[in-house]
């Protein structure tokens, strides 16, 4: 051998890397991808792979992605990585970060040569014209992953169950340019739309692959275990977080995970004058968990619970969140032990009203009582797509599991819609919607403006209108 040996075992090792991404990751990062990353890795490297993932919670697939995007800029000349995702919180606070953090641990001499700015990143060594960027996917905009050409196309598709089925219909030809590499991966939150006909009618057109926490390494075993406890191994929560499998979507479900979770980060423009109301569940029981959820027009801002507090204390935590200026008026369910709350807020001057959700509905022709016609507005809120939550909003994602666990009925006699009570709820082995019931309080409010738009029509801009 001639030369500087040294010199030679790096370009040897670099060659190797060039064509095994999962080396390149050893090499590189000092990490040792899971069975499961490892084989996403190698199926990718083939020119015109198409990969579709569906995962579990936790599983270490934004990691693969970091991976996998600065593996494909380091080592493809004249390369194009567009970036996808149904909000621009799991582009910008989830991925962007992740690939920050693998690129901070690259060698100085190749960090250098790979700059990543706000929503975009760029390799700059000499002669080379590569880049990743990060595009939104919006129904109303569908050019999300159109217009790129290039030798070496990698097209990224995060959390792609959420992502609007226009994206894809717009991106056909992009998709399909001859070489093309695409992977979509995401947690299976709906049951239909591209990402799920790429794991059914489509899969022979995709490598597929499964990513489940009860085979992940990057998964804590008290996750699955928690989750089985709280909602069940039947449950949609379950098979979506846990085993990353489809959601069943009962008939009697009263709002689809899918539309639920798709509210997580979604953009909600409004007022900064628009009210915050609060809604307060109190705990009847000693297993039950008393709850707030604040909501500002067509946002959800806040949610949190509390095991073993009595009144006084209940009344304390939501005394303490208006001090913070978390909301501007709360409503108080007052059936029970509510009502101690309800009069120990007032004490404090804490703007609230009392909501008793066993009265009547304005609309008695439809629902038997209050707490029917307020579910039916939740319902309504993430179905028809009008609100978000805000990510950090503290337990969005029980607060979400809650929701998409409840039922309801229709009554045979009468065909009004019912909600499934708490205690019907947990008879059947689901949890005790507790932040949910803390959600439909803040619509309580709305009755009279509700009333209005009803007698004007049913049109979207009348329901925006008693929403906001």
């Amino acid at each position: 051998m001639t030369g500087n040996p040294k010199a030679h075992a790096v370009r040897e090792a670099m060659t190797r890397a060039a064509r095994d991404p999962v080396y390149f990751v050893r090499l590189l990062f000092g990490a040792e991808p899971s069975e499961q990353q490892a084989a996403i890795l190698d199926v990718i490297v083939e020119p015109g792979a198409h990969v579709s993932v569906r995962s579990g919670h936790g599983t270490g697939k934004s990691t693969t992605l970091a991976w996998l995007m600065l593996w494909f800029l380091t080592f493809n000349d004249n390369s194009r990585i567009p970036c996808t995702a149904p909000t621009a919180h799991q582009l910008f606070d989830v991925l962007w970060p992740e690939i920050k953090k693998w690129h901070a641990k690259m060698p100085p001499a190749m960090r250098r040569l790979i700059q990543i700015g706000a929503d975009r990143i760029v390799y700059t060594g000499k002669g080379s014209d590569r880049f990743a960027v990060a595009r939104t996917a919006r129904k109303e905009s569908p050019e999300a992953l159109q217009g790129f050409h290039a030798e070496n196309l990698l097209f990224v598709v995060e959390e792609a169950s959420g992502v609007p089925q226009e994206i894809f219909e717009v991106a056909e030809g992009a998709l399909s340019t001859p070489g093309a590499r695409v992977i979509m991966i995401g947690n299976p939150t709906r049951t239909e739309g591209y990402f799920y006909d790429s794991h059914h009618k489509m899969r022979s057109e995709w490598r597929t692959f499964h990513l489940s926490c009860l085979d992940s390494p990057h998964v804590d075993p008290s996750y699955p275990a928690t989750m089985e406890r709280k909602y069940g191994k039947d449950s949609d929560v379950y098979r979506v977080r846990v085993l990353g499998e489809f959601p069943k979507a009962s008939a009697d479900a009263l709002i689809p995970l899918g539309d639920l979770e798709a509210a997580v980060g979604r953009e909600i423009k409004q007022s900064s004058e628009t009210l915050r109301v609060c809604g307060v569940d109190v705990a009847r029981y000693g297993d039950d968990a008393s709850a707030v959820v604040v909501r500002q027009g067509n946002l959800i801002t806040y949610a949190k619970d509390w095991y073993g507090l009595d009144t006084m204390e209940t009344a304390g935590q939501v005394h303490e969140l208006y001090k913070q200026k978390q909301f501007d008026v709360a409503c108080v369910d007052v059936i029970g032990i509510g009502a101690g709350v309800y009069d120990r807020l007032k004490a404090l001057k804490v703007p609230c009203a009392e909501v008793n959700v066993a009265e009547a509905s304005a609309f008695s022709r439809k629902f038997h009582r209050l707490r029917d016609e307020l579910w039916w507005r939740v319902r309504e809120f993430f179905v028809e797509h009008l609100g978000g939550i805000l990510p950090d909003a503290g337990a969005a994602q029980d607060l979400i599991a809650e929701l998409s666990t409840q039922k309801y009925k229709i009554e045979p006699v009468s065909g009004k819609i019912k909600a499934w009570s708490k205690d019907e709820m947990k008879k059947e082995g689901l949890p005790s919607p507790n932040l949910a019931d803390a959600l439909c309080l803040t619509f309580s409010d709305h009755t009279v403006q509700r009333a209005k738009a009803r007698r004007r029509g049913t049109s979207a801009r009348a329901k925006r209108q008693w929403i906001a």
